[in-house]
């Protein structure tokens, strides 16, 4: 992979580096009107920054700490990418399998479809599907709505293919996904309080989401069900847990080095000869802000919910930012300390 390990920095210049991330955060905090963000930055393997701002929860004023709680969104669909590919490591799943492998009850546009063009959102299946509901009984109302494009010929962010890469996890595994997920990642790591809002809420530590009204007012509002969100959207952490999930997939120990680069180096072009930058829960190319070093990341965003991670596997620093509001700015505020880390 070409990773390197080397000290992390350390001295005045570096340290005077941190303070300026922190006061851009506090500035942003204010200018944005975020609630509770919580924020680590790992450097050549190493912890360097840690830091928590505002409110779990505005109306009873409990302060953001590490072990705050917050959903994690689409940023689950990096742990459902680990964890598939930990089941082909395993000889269980194979990329280029077709869905009807591991799916019962589907109809014909939808059997042929491989794991691979599910687990890049190159299926062609739908952003929308109405109604939305527990994925249990989402199933038969997807497979009647018609795919959106030729398989293989075009990235489509869909939930819905993701939702469906939770369920080949668990024909493929003949356990629950997030049995599969505890198993492959959660356990391993140590991760005490990564699961879903509902099984972790009797820690109290779960933070109270919010979004913008029209008159930009903070108003607390509820977490998208777990039922709903399953292998695209489910989990929910805290910073602490999520340095430990930076770390470990740094320590290139979760999968094997093809699963490795599977997971962060291989994007199958698509049909049509254009590339597909997306892949197995990340978005992976050079990132041309901080010289062309390779990095993977992805981003969740749902109500009450703003959670980023990004990695530079070849120097092994990451950025981990959890956030109880859902707005591009919250995003912004993670991209920009990796920059000026």
């Amino acid at each position: 992979f070409g990773y390197q390990q080397s000290a992390p920095p350390s001295g005045a210049d570096f340290q005077q580096r941190l303070a300026k991330i922190d006061a851009m955060i506090k500035e942003q905090m204010v200018t944005c009107n975020v609630p509770g963000y919580s924020i680590g930055i790992i450097k050549s393997g190493q912890v360097v920054f840690e830091k928590c701002y505002g409110y779990a929860d505005i109306e009873r004023r409990i302060p953001v700490s590490n072990d705050t709680i917050f959903g994690l969104a689409s940023v689950t669909k990096t742990f459902t990418g680990v964890t598939l590919l930990s089941l082909v490591d395993k000889g269980l799943v194979g990329l280029d399998d077709p869905l009807e492998k591991y799916v019962d009850g589907l109809t014909k546009p939808y059997k042929g479809l491989t794991v691979r063009q599910l687990s890049s959102m190159a299926a062609g299946i739908a952003e929308k599907v109405n109604p939305e509901v527990e994925w249990k009984d989402q199933l038969n109302i997807l497979v009647n709505t018609p795919l959106v494009s030729e398989p293989g010929s075009q990235y489509l962010y869909s939930n819905f293919s993701y939702r469906l890469v939770g369920s080949i996890i668990a024909k493929a595994s003949g356990k629950r996904y997030l049995e599969m997920v505890n198993e492959t990642i959660v356990a391993p790591l140590q991760m005490k309080n990564t699961a879903t809002t509902v099984m972790l809420a009797p820690t109290g530590m779960v933070a109270q989401g919010y979004a913008l009204n029209k008159a930009k007012q903070l108003v607390p509002v509820e977490y998208k069900s777990p039922a709903v969100s399953f292998a695209a959207g489910m989990l929910a952490s805290n910073c602490n847990d999520m340095l430990k999930y930076a770390l470990g997939l740094m320590s290139r120990r979760l999968l094997s080095e093809q699963g490795y680069r599977t997971l962060w180096y291989d994007r199958p072009p698509l049909t049509t000869g254009q590339p597909n930058p997306w892949a197995f829960g990340w978005k992976a190319g050079p990132n041309a802000s901080i010289g062309g070093q390779h990095q993977v990341f992805w981003g969740g965003a749902t109500q009450g919910v703003g959670s980023i991670i990004i990695i530079l596997p070849e120097s092994n620093c990451a950025v981990v930012a959890l956030s109880s509001l859902r707005t591009p700015e919250v995003h912004q505020i993670g991209k920009t300390a990796m920059r000026m880390a």
